[in-house]
């Protein structure tokens, strides 16, 4: 994949020496941090919004805020849980927001719950670029918002039980029940229909988009 090329060709510095480094000046460095988290943080803000304009939006708030607040981070927690519960309060104002305005303009009717359009499922499918991939998508998307962000993270990203505890702020036992309980929801039998690494990602043209758009916002600050 063209974002891991694009690491590669970067000099290897922990995540530590990379912030040192950005806070005595050289924020052209926040651009491994960028490359080097992009698909977590856009696997974390795709569990609670379907609309890729509205996640890169989202996943954009999230580093710029980032950047602002990079002077209290502390080596007490990872840089990626840090980062992840960012992007999951932006994640949340967003849709807040939008919520709003579905009461706004949505009959009554159809308010009670809305699956992705044809449209947006087409889109979908082109980013995935296979079938079985986007059916498994399609699952996910009917999963209640508090069993996609554990799902999302323990299945596709791997992340043990104890980690999604510290990134979500919420009991270990908690998340065994809503590990199970979603696994139940999605029927295991659609997760050996496609390999996991192929699930929501995120790189190439739509990596660069969002790395140029925060980098041109931070030298600007």
């Amino acid at each position: 994949m063209e974002t891991k090329k694009r690491e590669e060709s970067l000099p290897i510095m922990t995540d530590e020496v990379i912030i040192e480094r950005i806070l005595k000046g050289e924020t052209e460095l926040f651009e491994i941090l960028l490359r080097r988290y992009n698909q977590i943080l856009y696997r974390t803000v795709r569990s609670y919004l379907n609309d890729g304009s509205e996640i890169e939006d989202v996943m954009q708030d999230t580093y710029i805020n980032a950047f602002q607040k990079l002077y209290q981070f502390s080596n007490k927690s990872l840089f990626s849980t840090w980062l992840i519960r960012i992007g999951i309060n932006e994640a949340l104002q967003k849709n807040r927001k939008l919520s709003k305005l579905r009461l706004q303009t949505t009959p009554l009717d159809e308010k009670i719950y809305q699956l992705p359009d044809n449209t947006t499922m087409n889109q979908e499918n082109k980013i995935a670029q296979k079938e079985k991939a986007s059916f498994i998508e399609r699952a996910f998307e009917n999963l209640p918002e508090k069993y996609r962000i554990v799902f999302m993270f323990n299945e596709v990203e791997g992340m043990t039980v104890s980690e999604i505890s510290k990134c979500l702020g919420i009991s270990q036992s908690n998340v065994k029940v809503r590990l199970h309980r979603g696994r139940t929801m999605m029927k295991e039998s659609l997760l050996c229909m496609v390999n996991k690494s192929e699930l929501f990602e995120f790189g190439n043209s739509r990596c660069d988009r969002v790395v140029d758009y925060v980098m041109k916002t931070i030298n600007n600050l």
